[in-house]
């Protein structure tokens, strides 16, 4: 699988997880938990108070058919008042509890007394019934709808915080592939424009086979390069392939003043890396150290795993050189810092060095990733 199908997958994953549940499967699978809760207690815990026996499973299916209705109307109402003020919803979330309260209970009751047989038309001349036994419980059908309130505003408050998060991550994130690519994509017009330099100056030494040569080389270098995504790391050793393209046409400049020693570790071969990880170091070194020098110019490459981390180190041996002026100058290697930054933030570290008896090394640690 590769990295973006890989990133896509978790995407995926990502809304599937954060995707806010549909209304109406909340909605009946609430008020069927209500229902099951209703008839546990009916039956098994306060078996004794039930007055109908078995046939409160029955009573229970209208009675909970008449709660689930009278709450669908509160879905659209609360839709058109996030925008108030929270001690005015909080008014208009008890008012209208309040009022649906009565207006669930007085049925329920009647329901219950005709359940017992009694004539619901003859209440009044009932001895000992009161009107009052019709209001009776609406503290508890207050509570109920206030706990249907409670959940409808705590799923709705939490997934569109869920989903302000999620926007804020996917700006962040593109905010980062195109800073990954700005900096990937910088390499490029600095190295075109010094190869086309030697080239220039091979055109007016007059010398065709190398420059017929040195062109054909960096076509195949850019054409690399533009086909490799700036996204995605490749692994170690096809970034070496593509260094080793960029040497050729440095070769053709410098000649014999140039030796490049490579030495990568087997078990470092695979670790992945950012594309053009490596040339803009390698040009660095030429650009500060080999073009100064008459001969003798030798530039090597290590890389080699220490535990958990791939390191690398890019050394020449070039005259003395400022490192002030280096990290100051050095457009390839304030590159390669940000790209590393933004790719690894704090799991990272580059850093440049003095070698003995003179050149300069830069020593990079980033985590082993192996694809």
């Amino acid at each position: 699988m590769s990295e973006h199908d890989a990133v896509s997958e978790q995407q995926a994953l990502n809304e599937s997880l954060f995707k806010k549940p549909n209304f109406w499967v909340l909605h009946i699978g609430g008020w069927l938990f209500y229902y099951l809760v209703l008839l546990f207690d009916n039956l098994f815990l306060f078996g004794s108070y039930n007055y109908f026996g078995i046939r409160i499973a029955y009573i229970l299916i209208p009675i909970t058919l008449m709660g689930m209705a009278l709450t669908i109307p509160l879905r659209y109402l609360f839709r058109h008042c996030w925008g108030l003020k929270p001690a005015l919803l909080g008014m208009l979330i008890l008012g209208v509890s309040v009022f649906l309260s009565v207006l669930w209970t007085v049925p329920k009751n009647l329901l219950l007394l005709y359940a017992k047989g009694d004539d619901l038309f003859a209440l009044g001349q009932s001895p000992g019934f009161e009107w009052v036994h019709l209001f009776m419980m609406v503290s508890t059908s207050f509570f109920i709808i206030m706990v249907w309130c409670s959940l409808y505003f705590g799923i709705n408050y939490h997934f569109r915080l869920v989903d302000a998060q999620v926007q804020r991550y996917q700006a962040a994130r593109l905010s980062h592939l195109a800073q990954i690519r700005m900096l990937r994509y910088q390499i490029n017009p600095h190295f075109l424009f010094n190869s086309l330099n030697a080239v220039s100056t091979l055109v007016m030494r007059d010398d065709k086979q190398r420059c017929n040569r040195m062109l054909s080389q960096l076509s195949t270098f850019l054409r690399f390069s533009l086909d490799s995504d700036p996204e995605k790391k490749i692994r170690l050793y096809e970034e070496v392939q593509a260094l080793m393209l960029y040497l050729d046409i440095e070769k053709t400049r410098f000649g014999e003043r140039l030796e490049v020693k490579i030495h990568i570790q087997p078990e470092a071969e695979n670790a992945l890396v950012p594309s053009l990880l490596l040339q803009p170091l390698v040009e660095n070194s030429i650009k500060h150290a080999i073009a100064k020098m008459s001969r003798g110019g030798k530039i090597t490459v290590k890389s080699w795993l220490e535990e958990h981390y791939l390191r690398i180190q890019v050394q020449d041996n070039g005259p003395m050189t400022d490192l002030a002026l280096i990290r100051r100058e050095g457009v390839g290697l304030q590159n390669i810092t940000e790209r590393l930054k933004v790719l690894y933030q704090d799991k990272q570290q580059i850093r440049l060095y003095l070698v003995e008896p003179s050149g300069l090394g830069v020593d990079i640690i980033i985590p082993y990733e192996e694809s």
